[in-house]
């Protein structure tokens, strides 16, 4: 079964979603983010602008159904 560490969809070392400055970002092994579909919005009454649009989070060994290979060059 293909999983999303092997899709073109999947951007491998995901963060977590965090106001801080990028620097600050934490790494989360084996998790990424699905490009599959546009962002989303997420709404933050604590942010200054109300929220922002997030790529999914998904662990790297999950499959949705949507597989696409990576094409090498």
């Amino acid at each position: 079964m293909s999983t999303c560490l092997r899709c073109t969809h999947f951007l491998e070392a995901g963060t977590n979603p965090t106001s801080s400055p990028p620097g600050l970002y934490r790494r989360i092994d084996n998790v990424g983010l699905c490009r599959r579909s546009p962002p989303i919005w997420i709404a933050d009454p604590d942010d200054e602008d109300g929220g922002g649009f997030c790529f999914p989070t998904i662990h790297e060994q999950h499959s949705c159904g949507d597989f696409k290979p990576r094409i090498s060059i």
